[in-house]
């Protein structure tokens, strides 16, 4: 079974509640006037993501749905493959930034091997075909991703990656 976060999006949001909500705080004029604002609940895992940062609800969905997918593939372990990653890799260094869409894969595919390796950054970047300082830029590169890679490294008393 394919892991929510590499669903195409109609799957993706036929697995979510959708909630469109008048959000609240700074923004003058034009913070509740419209239902803009939007909440997705992933109903198998329980996680969940909102979006208030732009006028329109569509550009809100597709922000939110970009961060559903982060923070499932940040919180669900085990079923990766290494070769998910591969196109993502040139001469050793990641090739890929947190906007493009097979971000959330290549997190979780290095989450996955660092939690494979007992939180060792050296021995998850060489079965990623990577070097350690790569890896960990990657992985301290979002601040979700930062915290779930130093939770991976805290279980098996490893220490923090700095970012």
């Amino acid at each position: 079974m394919e892991p929510p976060y590499r669903l195409a999006e109609t799957d993706l949001l036929a697995a979510c509640q959708v909630e469109a909500f008048r959000s609240r705080g700074p923004g003058g004029q034009h913070v509740n006037r419209t239902e803009s604002a939007v909440r997705l609940t992933h109903r198998a895992s329980g996680v969940q993501v909102q979006c208030q940062d732009h006028r329109e609800r569509g550009r809100n969905l597709t922000e939110a749905l970009r961060h559903l997918r982060l923070r499932l593939a940040c919180q669900i372990r085990g079923g990766t493959q290494v070769e998910w990653a591969t196109p993502w890799l040139r001469n050793g260094r990641f090739l890929i930034g947190a906007q493009a869409s097979a971000y959330a894969e290549v997190v979780a595919v290095a989450l996955d091997n660092l939690a494979d390796q007992q939180g060792d950054l050296a021995l998850a970047a060489a079965r990623l075909g990577s070097s350690s300082s790569q890896l960990a830029k990657l992985l301290s590169a979002d601040k979700e991703v930062h915290q779930a890679a130093n939770a991976v490294r805290a279980v098996h008393g490893k220490g923090t990656i700095r970012g």
